[in-house]
């Protein structure tokens, strides 16, 4: 073919596909996105509108059909047209093939058109980004359909040419592409499949895998110099010794472990391995003239030839599960260690804590410490106890011992316990048990008995007579003192005063006795002297009752009530001396001792007798 006809019939074919072509260019997104290439040979893959000018372009390649190929996103990889003569077909599915699966006869079927073709294809768009491809083809800033033209002409060139031609190149751009491509192509001895074949792998532990330990080995393979790692749901990737590793930077036979140290629960995770670019470059896509037909030599539309994009990757991904490691557990049972009920008497006593545990390592020391703590508030109370243990078995009980002073009469107490390895226990436990709620944890001190308080009453009287009046010039008083809830056989002593009823204050008038009683109630008297000088005066008596022969301390009992009647008595007051009756005064009517005197006299003697009947007869009224 010579070179005008060529060009007559691609400017045809341009002017036929120009609308069409910047329809496909509005709606395709140019812009790369990494894309995982897994095609395969004798996968079927998804053909759509070439993008590009109108004689030229790339063909967009999915490894499946998009759900809606109006809008079907960033495609797996590209491709280019390998018969310039053939009609092409988009919208429709064609087969992945090797090289030998070429079904035209032009010049691709020549071993060094193949090497050329892959040259071009390695050193090209969009194996380079378009930016890198544009600074080594000397054109920074290239346009995506110029980088098209010019690595569609250059597949041609060797395709369907076997010279270098001139062809009708859109922009300078494209044109100085091509002769960077070209020139690249026709100096080297050409590339093979195998230089574009990207390997990328991982296994998954095999062995039974479990929380709270490094998780793996993955292992992984590459016929690249390196390869990044993820996890998914993310997890710390480590090597074999637990140190963390580059995960940008991982090798053929790396081995890798999950992270799962301080992790408890079960789960799964999918670590999957990325290398960048994709074996699919140079494979051939053969299509259909009609879909469901086979294409043959004969019968096909145009060929197509696959080339990964510089964001592709060829990955591949292992799962794994772990089972949930064994927690340490604790849960305690407390009882009173005299009667091993949950009821403690009121005074305290010792009680005693079973802690069953369960998944702890045989072997390994641990430390069980707890404490009481009131249940009303989830205060402590600073009762504690410990145990230190080394289990046989990775389940079993131990008791912790503590002791409850007297002081927590009434009180609901709950025994919290925490679990230490070792005998260090100021780190963080292991297990712990601290359910205020727990009744199995619960203790009940009773309440402490009601003890009756001492109490004692007086009656005071006069020692001669027994009433409460008592002669001017003073005598003799006992008060009679009844107590209550007094302890049978220790030593009280009773010690009382006579107080003023007038002001309260003291006369220093005092008695007492020292007793053992015999019964918790009865009577014992306390005797006083009163001496002249409280003539007209009311004295009561105060009692207060000690323990012991000693007056120490605050008294056990006291009666000390001023206005009380029982215990106050009156002295008389002094009596005041009769006036003597002068003769004369009572002769004064006459002057002489006639009978008129006399009679006065004898008037008067009884007059002062009879004062003096009443005034005793008043001050017996008083006594009685």
């Amino acid at each position: 073919m010579t070179t005008s006809v060529q060009q007559e019939r691609r400017s045809t074919r341009r002017w036929i596909t120009a609308g069409v072509a910047a329809l496909v260019a509005l709606i395709m997104p140019l812009a790369q996105s990494p894309a995982m290439a897994a095609i395969e040979l004798g996968d079927s893959v998804y053909i759509g509108h070439k993008v590009g000018y109108g004689g030229t372009g790339g063909f967009p390649i999915w490894e499946e059909t998009p759900a809606d190929p109006a809008n079907p996103g960033e495609p797996d990889v590209w491709a280019y047209c390998l018969e310039n003569q053939v009609s092409a077909r988009t919208d429709t599915d064609g087969t992945v093939g090797d090289l030998a699966t070429f079904l035209g006869s032009n010049y691709f079927t020549d071993p060094v058109a193949q090497g050329k073709v892959l040259w071009v294809l390695g050193h090209g768009y969009p194996a380079l980004g378009l930016e890198e491809f544009g600074v080594a083809a000397g054109v920074p800033g290239i346009s995506q359909n110029d980088a098209f033209e010019a690595m569609q002409y250059a597949i041609w060139r060797y395709t369907d040419l076997d010279f270098d031609a001139s062809w009708s190149f859109e922009t300078p751009d494209s044109e100085t592409a091509y002769w960077y491509l070209v020139n690249g192509a026709n100096a080297s001895a050409g590339m093979t499949p195998a230089d574009f074949a990207v390997t990328a792998g991982i296994t998954a532990p095999s062995a039974p895998q479990t929380s709270g330990t490094l998780v793996g080995p993955f292992v992984v393979s590459t016929n690249q110099a390196v390869v990044s790692a993820t996890v998914d749901p993310s997890v710390l990737l480590t090597d074999a010794a637990g140190d963390p590793i580059d995960a940008t930077d991982v090798h053929d036979g790396d081995e890798l472990y999950l992270d799962l140290r301080g992790s408890t629960a079960a789960g799964a995770a999918t670590v999957t391995v990325a290398a960048a670019g994709a074996g699919s470059t140079g494979m051939v896509v053969s299509v259909p003239n009609q879909d469901g037909e086979v294409p043959t030599s004969g019968d096909h539309a145009q060929s197509l030839i696959l080339v990964a994009p510089s964001t592709a990757t060829t990955e591949a991904d292992a799962t794994v599960e772990w089972a949930a490691v064994a927690v340490p557990t604790i849960g305690t049972s407390l009882v009173d260690a005299a009667d091993q009920d949950r009821v403690l008497a009121w005074d305290g006593g010792p009680v005693v804590d079973t802690v069953s545990y369960e998944n702890l390592e045989p072997g390994v020391e641990y430390t069980l410490t707890g404490e009481l703590m009131r249940k009303s508030d989830g205060s402590a109370t600073g009762i504690t106890g410990s145990a230190t243990f080394t289990p046989t078995e990775a389940s079993g009980t131990v008791a912790v011992n503590m002791v409850v002073p007297e002081g927590y009469a009434g009180e609901t107490l709950v025994a919290f316990e925490w679990l230490f390895e070792g005998t260090d226990t100021s780190g963080e436990p292991v297990a712990e048990h601290t359910d205020i709620d727990d009744a199995a944890q619960t203790i009940v001190v009773e309440e402490a008995p009601v003890v009756p308080v001492p109490t004692i009453g007086t009656s005071l009287v006069d020692a001669a007579d027994q009433d409460r009046v008592l002669p001017w010039n003073g005598g003799t008083v006992v008060d009679t003192v009844t107590y209550e809830h007094l302890v049978p056989g220790v030593e009280v002593t009773l010690t009382g005063e006579l107080m003023r009823k007038s002001d309260g204050s003291a006369t220093g008038i005092t008695g007492s006795v020292t007793f053992t009683p015999r019964a918790a109630s009865g009577s014992v008297d306390v005797t006083f002297t009163v001496p002249e000088g409280h003539a007209g005066e009311s004295l009561v008596a105060f009692e207060w009752l000690y323990e012991g022969s000693e007056l120490l301390g605050e008294p056990i009992a006291e009666h000390t009530d001023i206005n009380d009647a029982a215990q106050t008595v009156f002295v008389e007051a002094k009596p005041v001396p009769a006036t003597p009756v002068k003769p004369a005064a009572m002769l004064s009517t006459t002057g002489s001792a006639g009978p008129l005197g006399l009679a006065a006299l004898a008037g008067a003697v009884l007059v002062a007798g009879a004062a003096l009947m009443v005034a005793r007869s008043r001050s017996g009224a008083e006594r009685s």
